[in-house]
């Protein structure tokens, strides 16, 4: 299995790659039931609240969504997503960066987003990103993370007919669940959710503790 560093370049050169395809596929539109996780994730939050949404990709249609009432900084690997994001959301702060390695203070925000971006990282490293996401969020403050549901490492070539390569690594729910929880993390309510592109994803909200 190649590097950690060569894997996470590998889906930025994927995502960079095939940007308007993704976007195409998505079309722009929210689910229902991520809806519902953000609104609940935000609900004790002041308009105007500092909003970290990590893997933000074009930035439609959640940073859009959540830019609306809130200072979202939005985080990806893929400098094409990211130019994208900037053209349609140009309210929000973008930053092309690994989640892994933030270069935030304690206590930044009043919510963190995480929506099908979790699993394009190594799953090695999945202990301390959660641990890293609890130290970044202000006391009580709220996780929504979209994150893999079953045990899976592995890379696919021609995604979604796109003509490139991308790589997934995650855990089964019950191990997510475990890590989210073990970081020091309250979990609220934790779903398994079928997804547009195929498949299906654990929906997970959870608080750092007051």
């Amino acid at each position: 299995m190649p590097s950690g560093g060569s894997l996470k370049r590998l889906v930025a050169d994927g995502y960079d790659s095939m940007a308007d395809v993704y976007l195409d596929r998505l079309r722009g539109k929210r689910s229902p039931e991520i809806t519902q996780y953000i609104d609940r994730a935000t609900e004790s939050i002041d308009d105007g609240a500092r909003v970290l949404d990590l893997g933000c990709g074009a930035g439609r249609p959640y940073v859009e969504y959540l830019s609306a009432r809130f200072d979202v900084v939005g985080v990806d690997i893929s400098q094409r997503q990211l130019a994208l994001a900037r053209r349609f959301v140009p309210r929000a702060s973008f930053l092309l960066a690994d989640m892994a390695t933030l270069p935030f203070g304690s206590a930044t925000f009043a919510a963190i987003t995480a929506l099908y971006s979790i699993i394009h990282v190594p799953r090695e490293e999945h202990e301390a990103l959660f641990a890293r996401m609890l130290e970044l969020l202000e006391p009580g403050r709220r996780l929504f993370a979209v994150m893999g549901r079953n045990d899976w490492v592995d890379s696919e070539s021609n995604w979604l007919d796109s003509g490139v390569d991308m790589y997934w690594s995650h855990f089964d729910a019950d191990t997510n669940l475990r890590l989210v929880q073990e970081a020091g993390f309250r979990v609220i309510r934790s779903d398994i959710v079928p997804d547009p592109l195929g498949g299906g994803h654990l929906y997970v909200l959870a608080e750092r503790p007051a």
